[in-house]
């Protein structure tokens, strides 16, 4: 049996078997593993000689802190992109999360129960919330995109009925969370740092992540194969809700309030950082590394704009130029690979 690869390499014309064409081929493939790891290389120099502030310990810190809750969310949006999904509701479940957390965070005595019901409650909310989007995606009632497009405003709905005001007054112990620091680094950078790991483990080391390539490659043939598709794009989805969770944590004990305006526009980040890590929205490809590259990139660029007073559309017209970037790349490679 013949599989798709060897008809690829069979398909390849006598010009590019050529020493010629193999040089091209490495450096097309240079290029797509570690054009963003150079690129971010390059970013960190221009602005740390552009701008000395840039490149003090404490700003570099400052960059990885404030990249933590759009680089955890990242890290599950990863797992729903190599499947060919996608998920618009981090944003509403993010806010959502956040006020189950500050409702338990808030209280006027700190007790063991009021404790563990201020970290559980936002797990499992955000644990159900990726499991009804895993449920209706693997379905196939609908597509991800309506499908996560619904919940973006089903949440934001509960979020803002459930309480307009910002809840405040959040306990001590809470705020140390995202906001506290052990050993002069950022407490949340310990847990981004921890999520990676964790991540990582499961897509490079276990069936499960294993499938999950399968699924995003070619759904058809892993259905052939006796993956079951379903049970997949169900788990990559609650992961994805479990990720904005502790996000969700994060950020309401750093800036100290549990809000339902909490996490706007967060979801066109998490695309746009694993986008532009090298993901390909087709699934089937993309790294937890190369993740972290692409939301560090919008960290270094985000920090770094500031710290050169630019103006925020500036920001936005820059951003998303670089996000259309790394989309035609991606199609660029596709069709190399083709």
């Amino acid at each position: 049996m013949v599989t798709t690869e060897e008809e690829a390499v069979r398909a390849v014309p006598e010009a590019d078997v050529t020493p010629r064409g193999r040089q091209l081929r490495t450096a097309t493939t240079i290029a797509r593993d570690y054009g963003m790891h150079l690129a971010l290389v390059a970013l960190i120099v221009i602005f740390a000689i552009a701008s000395p502030d840039f490149r003090t310990v404490e700003n570099l810190l400052n960059i990885l802190n404030q990249v933590a809750v759009v680089g955890i969310v990242s890290v599950g949006m990863t797992f729903v992109i190599l499947t060919a999904g996608i998920d618009l509701s981090v944003g509403s479940l993010l806010a959502l999360t956040s006020l189950s957390s500050g409702v338990f965070a808030a209280t006027q005595t700190s007790t063991t129960g009021t404790v563990l019901l201020a970290l559980a409650v936002p797990l499992i909310v955000g644990l159900v919330g990726g499991m009804i989007n895993g449920a209706i995606v693997a379905s196939r009632l609908a597509t991800p995109l309506i499908v996560t497009l619904g919940t973006l405003t089903a949440f934001r709905g509960m979020a803002v009925q459930y309480r307009v005001n910002p809840i405040h007054n959040l306990q001590d112990w809470y705020r140390e969370i995202g906001s506290g620091r052990t050993a002069g680094i950022p407490n949340g950078i310990y847990i981004f740092i921890a999520i990676i790991l964790v991540a990582s483990l499961v897509l490079n080391r276990t069936r499960f992540g294993r499938e999950v390539y399968a699924v995003g490659g070619n759904e058809q043939a892993s259905r052939a194969a006796g993956i079951n598709v379903a049970r997949v794009k169900f788990a990559v989805y609650a992961i994805s809700g479990l990720c904005v969770a502790v996000a969700a944590i994060i950020n309401t004990s750093r800036i100290g309030a549990a809000q339902a305006i909490a996490g706007q526009g967060l979801e066109l980040q998490a695309i746009a950082a694993v986008v532009i890590g090298g993901a390909s929205l087709f699934g089937g490809r993309g790294k937890i590394s190369n993740t972290v590259i692409g939301t560090l990139i919008l960290g270094v660029l985000f920090n770094g704009l500031v710290l050169l007073n630019v103006s925020s559309p500036i920001q936005n017209i820059i951003i998303g130029a670089l996000v259309v970037a790394a989309v035609s790349l991606d199609g660029f490679f596709r069709r190399r690979s083709a």
